[in-house]
């Protein structure tokens, strides 16, 4: 009868126990649950920071609708350019970080722009959530085909001889930036002519109103190239091919003295102090929308690469080591606006 009693006793004990645990795990799901039905409320404003036409822009509209599909709300895309992307930047960093606001940009307000603008109202590194890398691109420098230049060193030659204008998104940002690096670089004597944005410069330089444009290769820009609307004088890479743009010449196979290996990025970013469970949640949205198949194709046919990153610490080591990398081109070239 005693044994009998403290087995009881021992298999209540047990169930007790079982039962707490169980609880707290079902507690936790339970509100880890919630944390999630909780994201987000109302649609989203998905910003950009130049204006339609741009590879920025490009992404953002692929992008929209799958998001808006993963996330099951609206997702409105909006162009907001000005000030090389600062106002758009500035309107994030003061957007309330429940995840309705978000923006994606491409390297220039975020790690050049610091190093290149004396007074941004916003400070890169403190009021943003980094949430993931969606896709990055080369760059190239691309001219009006009656300019007689096929070559990087031909374009460098007819600078000496008159003036060569190259059309640049922006202000202070990264084609100022390598332009800059490339004359100091080469002896090149290029001016740079600032749009707010790579689709002004675009359509400029293919109606003759500059000679050429420093752009990323994306959207149409690679049909450009391969129709010879917009012939390439270099891509911008010490590679010794091209990935997307395998018949064009790159810096290294001209034997330019250029050193830096050019890639443009577009980056997906939030206020600062955004929950971690929605950037998370945003982040794997995008990394499965840049996963598919499908998208891989349409980002590819606008000379895009996929490269979402696997989590968002990730994110933020990249785009600090790009913050770096461009500050010591600031300090070499002197670029600043002023």
């Amino acid at each position: 009868m005693v044994i009998f009693k403290k087995r009881r006793y021992r298999d209540v004990t047990a169930s007790w126990w079982l039962g707490s645990v169980l609880s707290i795990v079902l507690m936790g799901l339970a509100a880890t649950t919630s944390q999630a039905q909780t994201f987000p409320s109302g649609y989203i404003r998905l910003l950009t920071p130049y204006p339609p036409g741009g590879s920025t822009d490009t992404l953002a509209r692929l992008v929209g609708p799958k998001l808006s599909q993963a996330l099951g709300v609206p997702v409105n895309v909006e162009n907001m350019p000005g000030a090389n992307g600062g106002i758009a930047l500035a309107f994030l960093a003061k957007a309330p970080p429940d995840g309705r606001t978000i923006l994606i940009t491409s390297a220039s307000p975020i790690v050049i722009n610091p190093h290149t603008f004396p007074n941004l109202p916003y400070d890169a590194l403190k009021d943003f959530t980094d949430i993931t890398l969606v896709a990055t691109s080369e760059s190239a420098l691309l001219v009006n085909p009656k300019v007689p230049a096929r070559n990087l060193q031909e374009l460098i030659d007819l600078s000496k001889t008159r003036s060569v204008t190259i059309g640049l998104a922006g202000r202070g940002g990264q084609p100022e930036l390598i332009l800059e690096k490339i004359k100091k670089d080469t002896g090149a004597k290029f001016i740079g002519v600032p749009y707010k944005g790579g689709g002004p410069a675009i359509t400029d330089a293919v109606g003759g109103h500059v000679d050429g444009v420093l752009n990323d290769i994306a959207g149409n820009v690679k049909s450009m190239v391969e129709s010879g609307r917009l012939p390439s004088v270099a891509v911008l890479t010490t590679s010794a091919k091209s990935v997307m743009l395998p018949d064009a010449q790159t810096l290294s196979a001209q034997g330019q003295p250029v050193d830096f290996h050019l890639r443009s990025f577009l980056v997906l970013l939030g206020p600062a102090n955004m929950r971690p469970d929605v950037s998370e949640q945003l982040r794997k949205a995008i990394f499965d929308i840049v996963s598919d198949p499908e998208v891989v194709s349409a980002l590819r046919q606008n000379s895009l690469l996929p490269s979402p990153s696997r989590s968002t610490a990730e994110a933020t080591e990249f785009i600090e080591r790009e913050w770096r990398i461009f500050k010591d081109i600031q300090r070499e070239t002197g670029v600043k606006v002023e």
